[in-house]
């Protein structure tokens, strides 16, 4: 199949069953007749790109989020995203609409929303709906890595985002690991008053989103030439994953990076603070994460697949906080 047969068919597919549009509108608005429409669902539907399932409300996945909430009580929300597909993309493109329905719920005129960075966030953002929110911000969490990390640039994550909003984007300009040998970020920012600000209208938000990187898979400051692979590797052993740029362990505890005092952006202070911290991340590399997170009261809300959260669930009873005794019971 070529690739544009293929971008047509997801085309027709969201149109559909996304955006709830009729096979009248979408052949009017590509110029095909409404019997095309119909063949490409049905190809779709064939090639496995539309899965339909059938959740019956109160089974398993609310109850996954149940239980995790009554384990770690200051967890607001847990959005517990059925799954289709096993294969990570899908994964993240499930978790990011879901991630999409739940801000568009919770976010409020006149607040400041802070967009973290991955490939999960793009999937929220690409899933996001137009809808005007009066006097809200969006701001850029940490500096850019550029399109070679899975071709996502973290200034367009903001940008769209403040564009579905109807709000005000602030970029976080810089790199987001200095160089070796480039000085210290608080010195950079401090010395830039349009970075300064909006670093200080971060630290400060209502509202953080926010993607989980994995120690165990998850090395693109190193792939992309931030940081040194030796940088990463003294992480071994101690850290889990990050949330933009700053390590923990399963515990929640801050595991300082040789980098550390050379990263453009927010803090995992920071999160804590918030109104609402959003985790959004699935797949079998971001449990431990999620888990160090959850535990380290870095988020305060979940987003992330059954399967996921099941695997976190399974992962605190293997590794209890330390002390002995879950904090459940």
């Amino acid at each position: 199949m070529t690739d544009s047969r293929l971008t047509r068919l997801v085309e027709v597919a969201r149109a559909y069953y996304l955006e709830n549009r009729t096979q009248a509108e979408i052949a009017r608005s590509l110029g095909i007749s409404r019997s095309q429409v119909s063949r490409y669902l049905s190809e779709a539907r064939e090639l496995g790109i539309v899965q339909i399932r059938i959740v019956v409300p109160g089974e398993e996945a609310p109850e996954l989020g149940d239980k995790l909430k009554q384990r770690y009580p200051h967890l607001r929300d847990v959005i517990v995203a059925p799954i289709f597909d096993s294969d990570l993309e899908a994964v993240r493109a499930i978790i990011g609409r879901y991630a999409a329905n739940y801000l568009a719920e919770v976010v409020k005129p006149n607040q400041r929303l802070v967009l973290g960075c991955g490939r999960t966030l793009r999937a929220m953002v690409n899933a996001l709906h137009k809808r005007e929110v009066p006097g809200i911000s969006v701001v850029q969490a940490m500096g850019n890595l550029g399109h070679e990390a899975h071709k996502i640039d973290y200034n367009e994550i903001a940008r769209e985002a403040a564009e579905c909003l109807g709000g005000r984007v602030y970029y976080l300009s810089a790199p987001a690991i200095l160089g070796k040998g480039s000085g210290r970020a608080a010195d950079l920012v401090t010395t830039n008053p349009i970075l300064e600000h909006s670093l200080s209208l971060a630290r400060q938000a209502d509202i953080f989103v926010v993607g989980l990187g994995s120690l165990e898979s998850d090395q693109l400051y190193a792939r992309v030439g931030l940081i040194g692979q030796d940088e990463l590797d003294d992480l071994a052993g101690r850290a889990v994953g990050d949330i933009c740029g700053r390590f923990f362990d399963l515990n929640g505890e801050k595991q300082i990076s040789a980098f550390e005092d050379r990263i453009v952006g927010i803090d995992l202070d920071d999160l804590r603070q918030a109104h609402l911290t959003i985790g959004v991340a699935g797949g079998p590399d971001k449990v431990a994460p999620l888990l160090g997170a959850i535990r380290g009261q870095l988020i305060n809300v979940v987003v992330s697949d059954e399967q996921t959260v099941r695997s976190i669930l399974a992962l605190d009873d293997a590794y209890p906080l330390p002390g002995g005794e879950a904090i459940w019971e």
